[in-house]
């Protein structure tokens, strides 16, 4: 089960730098607009919003007249008033609070792996669309930072097929940095920290900096992959 009160803490303290160190989610956010069928949607709900990296994108590309964000951190919504000044913020967890509205289009960055159940989520999302409304999300596949999971031997994520998808896509995106521990501190101030509660000793990070250094390098720098996947639902 994941433990939605670290989620949430460790999310809370990474708001600041979250976009700084947010390359993958920027990249998946781009394309996730662009997949779209259509450029205008009347109601729009997105589901984790943080920052508002999504929220911003969509804004500049999509024509819309009403537009709500649920987020597990309260501090979200200054963010996202930022953007939208007459957006309305729902702060909780979607696997737990009642959506109330119906919308054209229901929209997610790489969110839904943070639910337990993320099937149920769905089957909960289809129940809010307007006729002929939409899902859009995007998730992580099972060779996302297969790197860490190979030294750490960390389990695969729960991947989970929903029905009545219109598009689906998935890609391998390497990103570099100049050494094994930017990468550790990446993940950490994306709120995404892959380790959970990992216990990492100066002695293991050691042992963890040389091996990633000699397995997955190219050149002077080395790399993680992520694995995005892009679906459309209806």
């Amino acid at each position: 089960m994941i433990d939605k009160s670290l989620v949430k803490r460790r999310f809370k303290k990474s708001l600041a730098k979250y976009e700084e160190n947010a390359v993958i989610q920027k990249i998946m956010a781009e394309k996730l607009i662009k997949i779209l069928p259509s450029g205008e949607y009347n109601s729009i709900l997105e589901i984790g919003c943080a920052t508002g990296l999504l929220t911003r994108i969509l804004k500049k590309n999509i024509k819309f007249n009403h537009y709500n964000a649920i987020d597990i951190v309260a501090e979200a919504k200054d963010y996202i008033k930022q953007i939208i000044p007459n957006a309305e913020f729902i702060e909780g967890d979607i696997e737990e609070i009642t959506i109330n509205n119906k919308y054209d289009l229901i929209i997610s960055n790489a969110c839904l792996q943070w639910c337990n159940n993320p099937e149920k989520v769905i089957e909960k999302l289809k129940k809010s669309l307007n006729k002929g409304g939409i899902i859009a999300i995007t998730l992580f596949g099972e060779e996302n930072l297969k790197e860490l999971k190979e030294y750490f031997k960390l389990e695969s994520p729960v991947l989970f097929k929903p029905n009545n998808v219109i598009f689906h896509d998935e890609e391998k995106i390497k990103i570099y940095f100049n050494s094994p521990l930017d990468i550790l501190k990446h993940l950490k101030q994306t709120g995404a920290n892959a380790l959970k509660n990992y216990k990492l000793t100066r002695t293991m990070l050691s042992d963890f900096e040389k091996y990633h250094k000699k397995h997955y390098n190219e050149g002077e720098k080395v790399y993680i992959t992520y694995n995005p996947e892009y679906l459309i639902l209806n």
